[in-house]
């Protein structure tokens, strides 16, 4: 579609990218011809910058649909809740008078109902309301039958209710009254999350705010000058002193010379600030990209650069955060001081940060939570740090206090629910952790409402150590030991808050060592006052002060507490933040390095924001060019790296239209395209030279080298006897025979049965030897990759040590294992090889293993093509690595159960469809009868 046309009759200019879903009816999601007529090829240049954002709104709204139709076609897997209740949302009628925003609450499931459905809807989604849970997306398509969809716009915050922006209205009096007896069920299907989709449609349609155009304009054609540093600020000696820091920086973090180079190179620009730079570091498989990238944001954060870091995926974002975390705390001074110029942020559950533990200190939502109760102005950091000054410098007048019950429960010693169960029950802090791991819930409980709802005997006894407590009256000596003991604990928690979180420029070193000291000194204090005997000091005459005797005896160290303290309180300031909201906006403005998906930078166009001056794109040749825009709109941006290989998987498009429109090309394949200089890594760590020879020659001109630590005897490692399974092998297998599986995906039996024998062979030596491996099958198709999970299920694979994955190659991007086993799947006598002669996608699957690589396939089929498995096959046999899978016994007696098998199958599928031919052809003859009588098909709107 062209952005000055429209949509079912609104204006593309004027509507945005829900409006144009809103329009289309069940009956054009399931069109694959609505869209595509207007997609046009996206092209290398670009006249201007409204010429560039234009061409990727067709594709954009044409893979939307595609996406849909897809969703809608599956609707039977898709994840579901019941609805209980839907409400106009008053709040939101003023926005536009065609907005239909209404407030739902989903049904809570309990154990014995199974048909509510476990799907909690989030900001983004895209659902479809039903009065059925439908089996088929025919189930949709009937008269009289409830059907439409929404957006969900806002999430559950102070209530359980959600905002949506429905399609169409719903009559809440009339068609829902609600859960009454024999009142129709609603239910909410998910179909797809339009998020990433509707951020780059906003950037796209410049609706970004405060974005600014000038790294765009540099994208749109060739650059004659790409790549080359500025002469005018790289020469001279300020250049020199520069790369001479830089070099210090990274000379500990043991580079090769390509990888030095990139860094340097990279960090450099910064010394320019009259002329905006573009630069492509060229990562191929096992050359330490990573590393490379990590060593280059670890240099621009002690320069105090600020950066983003993004790139397509959140674990690729999460993988790279935790590289330079991991780089950074070798080089802190004070335990976690300096994280909080570090910043990761992006939706938890989907990012599912709790498996990168090392990253809750540097994540968003868990520094926000922690820097609100730090900053908390009646429980926070500065609360308690006056009132261990005060208790300290009068502890008899807040003995006074207490006694008058001028103190609320908190200053009065009482711990939380939470801290009672932990200190009474160390189970049930176990057993929450467990619910939170295992419960299939985006939104967990928290502790307390866990406790409440799961060991209400537990709230029952705090409840009753609340009332005793509160009737027990301390003496002065233990109202000061369990009140100097509860404050030491507070400020000790908070201290480490607020130096892990806090950034820098907000907390200088020397208070750090100041609160570190004051900290030790409290803890010193504690311990002396804790080994006196104070019922000695009461016998010899002091009575109920006999504290303020001990505190007498210590006053050196209780001075040099308080003048630590004092100072303390004086020198730092916090800010006045106690809202969620602007205390995020407060980290992401005060970091140096941000991490996030592209699409999520959209967060950063927000007024006040701190501009960004670098941008970091890794995995940038999996990353859609028009997904690439958001971050470089980014103002005050003034350099852009972009890593990544494009010769290996470009990024997912699921329209065939849109594939061949280049609508998955990144911006760094077609600044390639145009003639940008590439910074190449030269060097790979990861596979066996034996392994990595073909590829090598095959995609990379031989322009790369192995590294020491690969050309070594000991990375030599055989896992199973006979040449058969050297480190690098192709093992012919005949017999095979190629056949539709799930989905229309193809798979081979035989390769899947010999590969289940590999297995099982790898399995019994695994425990013969007990020496660690780690497994990836490969195959091109999903059919085939369900079929071989489904074999190995039988083996005992539960060993930690013994590790196997199955994946697409696709799935496989990104991976490494020590044994890769390849099962081509293609064979046939016409040596069509389809899908599988992608260039790209060959470059993955073969580039995977660290040790073995073994490609499973017909010889015949594949040498017949002409495509990269030619050359492979060919390769293989004059390197002698080309072996019959028949020449091995037990292969030889699985490929000959599995065809006589395949056999039997064929032969009752023949029997079924003879005995049930005459049944077929009457239902068909009484459909046809029926379907006559039939008036036009309803064709329903959302």
């Amino acid at each position: 579609m062209e952005r000055s046309g429209n949509a079912k009759g609104v204006g593309l200019d004027l509507a945005n990218l829900v409006e144009i879903v809103f329009s289309w009816t069940l009956n054009d999601v399931l069109n694959e011809n609505l869209c595509k007529h207007k997609v046009r090829k996206i092209p290398q240049i670009f006249s201007s910058t409204t010429d560039y954002m234009n061409s990727f709104i067709p594709s954009l709204i044409e893979e939307t649909h595609s996406e849909l139709s897809s969703s809608l076609r599956g609707v039977d897997r898709a994840p579901f809740c019941e609805i209980s209740s839907v409400e106009l949302d008053r709040s939101k009628n003023f926005i536009s008078t065609k907005s239909l925003f209404y407030l739902i609450s989903v049904k809570r499931t309990n154990n014995d109902e199974k048909d509510i459905g476990k799907y909690e809807p989030e900001v983004g989604d895209l659902i479809a309301f039903a009065d059925i849970k439908p089996k088929t997306v025919d189930d949709l398509n009937k008269p009289k039958r409830f059907f439409h969809i929404a957006y969900v716009h806002g999430s559950k915050e102070s209530t359980d209710k959600i905002s949506i922006l429905s399609s169409k209205s719903f009559d809440t009096d009339i068609d829902f009254p609600l859960r009454k007896n024999n009142a129709p069920k609603l239910y909410a299907i998910y179909l797809l999350n339009l998020t990433p989709s509707v951020r780059i449609w906003k950037a796209l349609n410049s609706e970004l705010e405060g974005a600014s155009m000038s790294m765009i304009k540099k994208v749109l054609q060739a650059d004659s000058h790409n790549g080359e540093n500025c002469q005018i600020c790289f020469s001279g000696e300020n250049h020199s002193v520069a790369c001479s820091r830089v070099q210090k920086l990274i000379q500990s973090q043991n580079l090769n010379e390509s990888q030095k180079d990139a860094v340097l190179s990279c960090v450099t620009m910064r010394e320019c600030h009259h002329n905006d730079t573009i630069k492509l570091i060229w990562g191929p498989p096992g050359t330490g990209k990573t590393k490379t990238v990590a060593s280059l944001l670890f240099s621009l954060l002690k320069l105090k650069t600020r950066t983003l870091t993004c790139a397509p995926t959140n674990t690729a974002v999460l993988e790279v955060a935790s590289r330079l975390q991991n780089l950074v705390k070798g080089s802190l001074e004070h335990h976690t001081y300096g994280f909080g110029d570090i910043v990761v942020f992006g939706n938890k559950s989907r990012m599912k940060v709790d498996g990168y533990r090392n990253l809750l200190d540097v994540f968003l939502d868990y520094r926000v939570d922690n820097l609100v109760k730090c900053f908390a102005p009646l429980t926070g950091w500065k609360h308690y740090l006056k009132s261990m000054i005060k208790l300290l410098e009068d502890p008899k007048g807040q003995y006074s206090m207490y006694k008058c019950g001028m103190l609320d429960e908190e200053e009065d010693g009482l711990v939380s629910l939470e801290e009672f169960a932990k200190q009474k029950y160390g189970h049930v802090e176990l057993a929450y952790r467990s619910y939170k791991q295992h419960e299939n819930n985006d939104d967990p409980l928290t502790l307390e409402k866990f406790l409440k709802e799961k060991y209400g005997y537990i709230e029952e006894q705090y409840l009753s150590y609340k009332d005793e407590r509160k009737k027990r009256v301390m003496t002065l000596e233990q109202y000061f030991m369990q009140r100097f003991s509860f404050i030491g604990e507070k400020l000790q928690v908070y201290t480490r808050s607020l130096y892990t979180h806090l950034p820098t420029s907000f907390i200088p070193s020397e208070e750090i060592n100041k609160m570190t000291v004051a900290l030790d000194l409290l803890r010193s204090l504690e311990t002396s006052l804790s080994k006196a005997n104070l019922k000695q000091v009461f016998k010899d005459g002091e009575g109920g002060e006999s504290i303020l005797y001990l505190l007498g005896r210590l006053s050196i160290k209780k001075d040099e507490c308080l003048l630590k303290l004092r100072s303390i309180s004086q020198t730092i300031s916090l800010p006045n933040i106690t809202d969620k909201y602007e205390m995020a906006k407060f980290c992401l403005m005060n970091a140096c390095l941000i991490f996030c998906t592209a699409s999520s930078s959209t967060k950063l166009f927000t007024e006040g924001m701190t501009p960004v001056q670098f941008l970091v794109i890794d995995e940038a040749a999996q990353l859609k060019e028009c997904e690439s825009t958001i971050p470089l709109q980014l103002p005050g941006l003034h350099h852009v790296v972009l890593i990544g290989d494009e010769r290996q998987l470009p990024a997912v498009v699921k329209s065939k239209v849109c594939e061949e429109a280049e609508y998955g090309r990144s911006l760094f394949e077609r600044l390639v395209l145009l003639g940008y200089k590439k910074h190449l890594l030269n060097v790979q760590y990861r596979m066996h030279p034996s392994i990595s020879l073909f590829p090598n020659k095959e995609f990379y001109e031989n322009q790369l080298s192995d590294a020491p630590n690969v050309r070594e005897m000991s990375y030599n490692r055989p896992f199973l006897e006979g040449k058969m399974y050297s480190s690098y092998s192709f093992i012919n297998i005949a017999k095979g025979k190629e056949r539709s599986g799930r989905g229309h995906s193809l798979k081979n039996m035989v390769e899947a049965s010999v590969i289940s024998v590999i297995i099982k062979g790898l399995e019994n030596e695994f425990f013969r030897t007990r020496k660690k491996v780690s497994i990836g099958i490969i195959s091109p198709y999903n059919a085939q990759v369900y079929e071989i999970q489904e074999r190995i299920k039988q083996y005992n694979l539960v060993d930690p040590d013994f590790s196997v994955s199955v994946r697409s190659v696709d799935g496989f991007q990104g991976g490494e294992e020590d044994i890769i086993i390849i099962s081509t799947v293609r064979s046939n006598e016409n040596a069509k090889i389809g899908f599988l002669s992608n260039r790209q996608r060959a470059n993955v699957a073969l580039t995977r293993a660290r040790h073995c690589l073994w490609i499973l396939g017909n010889e015949k089929t594949l040498i017949g093509s002409d495509s990269v498995w030619r050359n492979l096959v060919n390769d293989a046999k004059r390197k002698e690595c080309f072996h019959n899978a028949v020449d091995d016994r037990k292969l030889a007696e699985a490929i000959e159960e599995a065809l006589l098998t395949e056999l039997l199958d064929e032969s009752q599928s023949s029997f079924k469809k003879l005995s049930l031919r005459g049944t077929s052809e009457t239902t068909a003859t009484t459909s046809t009868s029926r379907g006559s009588f039939r008036g036009r098909p309803r064709k329903p709107r959302w």
